[in-house]
């Protein structure tokens, strides 16, 4: 399971950005139902302690669903999804997860990926009705992975015949094998969403970082890399952890003026892993109305 190398793959983009606490606190952008009434997100709000998740739902309806991940803990969090592999029951797959062993028939949902403390990331993208897992594969300081101190919960999704519609977007993020093209308007400041697609034949995790002011982009993935035991030269604002190829996800985002960092990690397993990584700068304008 790649989540287990010591560092957690991701694809980075750097939009140049002061420090930036609680980048996603905005309600995702709004979507619009295709029909009167229709329901359109679900969103699960979810908060990450160290070494908890709190306000998983017990039930919640198939379809669009947006994950909103609050790290109110000391360290760095995500929120790892995966359907309960044939053959295990909810509980014994958790059970298996705490322990590390990790089902060769796992496949992994796009969650959401590593965040700061103190700060909020919004991820959306379908689910099929089935139990699921989820858990936090980050490693803290003396080695161990939060999993293995017991950060796993689940939830179950239930049929239903209004599946919603995806959320609106302002750009398409593409991974390839050594590229991240960006698609769609020039970001401003204000709450983006973006839409990440992949072509990659494994799953891949997206990073998005916001650069400490005077800050390379190399300083940053040197950080990520070694975050538990560095000081902060970036703030993990989000991502969208295992992408896969012809899945739909998307990742939310509040922008501000500065440097942002987005990337990804060719050989997740590499213990030396090599990123594909592109930046971008958010220009220092106003906010469009309603931002």
């Amino acid at each position: 399971m790649r989540y287990l190398s010591a560092t957690l793959g991701l694809v980075a983009v750097v939009s140049g950005v002061g420090s930036m606490k609680d980048h996603a606190a905005a309600t995702p952008v709004a979507t619009r139902s295709r029909q009167a009434g229709r329901v359109v997100n679900r969103t699960l709000v979810v908060t990450a302690t160290d070494y908890a998740f709190r306000g998983l739902p017990l039930r919640v309806r198939a379809g669009w669903l947006t994950l909103r991940l609050v790290n109110a803990g000391k360290e760095t969090h995500m929120l790892s999804v995966a359907p309960i592999p044939p053959g295990y029951t909810t509980s014994g797959f958790v059970d298996s997860l705490v322990h590390l062993h990790i089902a060769p028939n796992t496949r992994w949902r796009s969650g959401v990926d590593v965040v700061s403390p103190g700060d909020t990331a919004v991820v959306s993208a379908f689910f099929p009705a089935g139990p699921y897992a989820v858990t936090c594969f980050v490693k803290s300081g003396d080695g161990a992975m939060h999993v293995a101190k017991g950060m796993v919960g689940s939830f179950e999704v239930i049929a239903a015949r209004d599946t919603g519609v995806a959320p609106r977007v302002d750009g398409v993020v593409t991974l390839t094998r050594n590229h991240i093209g960006l698609r769609g308007t020039p970001l401003t400041s204000g709450v983006r969403t973006l839409r990440v697609v992949s072509s990659n034949p494994r799953p891949q995790d997206f990073q998005i970082l916001a650069l400490h002011p005077g800050r390379s982009a190399q300083e940053a993935l040197a950080w990520f890399t070694h975050r538990t035991t560095q000081a902060p030269v970036a703030d993990a604002v989000g991502g969208v952890s295992s992408v896969q190829s012809g899945q739909r996800a998307s990742v939310t985002v509040r922008f501000t003026p500065g440097v942002y960092l987005l990337f990804f990690a060719v050989d997740e397993a590499d213990p030396h892993p090599v990123f594909v990584e592109r930046t971008v700068t958010i220009p220092a304008t106003h906010d469009a109305p309603g931002d």
